[in-house]
């Protein structure tokens, strides 16, 4: 579909104009309209049906999806996130003029970049991260199906990786399988570029010892050794802090460093930079404690 700008707001619209009141506005003196281009209908009651089967069509990100009396489905899955407002914009005008024959459900993990228009005329439903017993199951499920050999400790990698994201857990599992005959713990963090949960503690141990000097070794072993991102070593530390055997003062003060550096990180700072300097605070304050 060739998408243009409307005549008369100049937002995106499939036709000449994005609405009635545009048309109105514009050049023609046009009285009848299809109402299947009418962009918005008010409040209206959607009526609810049960989906059949949904398949993948072989064709891109498209699915098919076959529901009673619904002809036309769209599911637009993660990617829509990652488009412009002005692609947004172009999608609502879309959903607006074929809400008529066309049901659409769009799956994304962060809400808050999908623009508000498109947000008010969903009906949103949020899902928690699964559960490590759920991942766990599932994963060994899968593995007895694809006849793979997975460990107990392999499992426990797998499950930790995947932080409630049975995705991430499938395609850990399925990168791990190729590398060799059994799944194992040392196979999942191979793959997957994770740092072992024991090594992150030793050295946040290390800092809160006041010993700046072997916290700042195991980290370049991490990120130079090992090619972990330092950002993936920030969430790491920040999802198992309280797991550690730490005072409560001394985690409050790891979660405060913590923030400072991933802020920095994130405005374009260097990732060595910002985090040797957070363990050189730790290392201090350790030491005057």
């Amino acid at each position: 579909m060739d998408l243009t700008r409307c005549e008369v707001c100049n937002d995106w619209t499939a036709g000449q104009f994005c609405s009635l009141d545009a048309e109105g506005n514009g050049d023609t003196d046009r009285e009848e309209f299809d109402p299947a281009v009418v962009s918005d209908g008010g409040r209206r009651e959607v009526a609810t049906v049960e989906v059949s089967s949904v398949e993948y069509s072989h064709c891109g990100r498209a699915y098919n999806v076959t529901m009673e009396g619904t002809p036309n489905f769209v599911l637009a899955n993660g990617v829509l996130t990652h488009n412009t407002d002005d692609a947004q914009a172009a999608l609502r005008r879309t959903m607006e003029q074929f809400s008529d024959n066309t049901r659409f459900v769009l799956s994304c993990n962060y809400s808050s970049r999908i623009i508000d228009p498109i947000q008010s005329r969903c009906a949103v439903f949020r899902f928690s991260p699964l559960a490590e017993a759920a991942v766990a199951e599932y994963v060994r499920e899968i593995a007895a199906a694809e006849d793979i050999e997975v460990t107990d400790d392999g499992v426990e990698a797998l499950t930790y990786v995947a932080d409630g994201d049975m995705r991430r857990a499938i395609n850990a599992l399925q990168a791990a399988a190729v590398t060799g005959e059994t799944v194992d713990e040392a196979a999942v963090y191979a793959v997957t570029a994770t740092a072992r949960p024991e090594e992150i503690e030793t050295m946040v141990t290390e800092a809160l010892d006041g010993d700046f000097v072997a916290a700042r070794g195991t980290l370049d072993e991490l990120l130079t050794e090992r090619g972990i991102a330092g950002g993936d070593v920030i969430d790491q530390l920040h999802r198992s802090v309280w797991d550690y055997d730490l005072s409560e003062t001394a985690a409050v003060r790891v979660l405060d460093r913590l923030g400072e550096a991933d802020y920095r990180i994130a405005e374009g700072a260097n990732e060595r930079v910002q985090l040797e300097s957070l363990l050189a605070a730790v290392a201090r304050e350790g030491r005057e404690t």
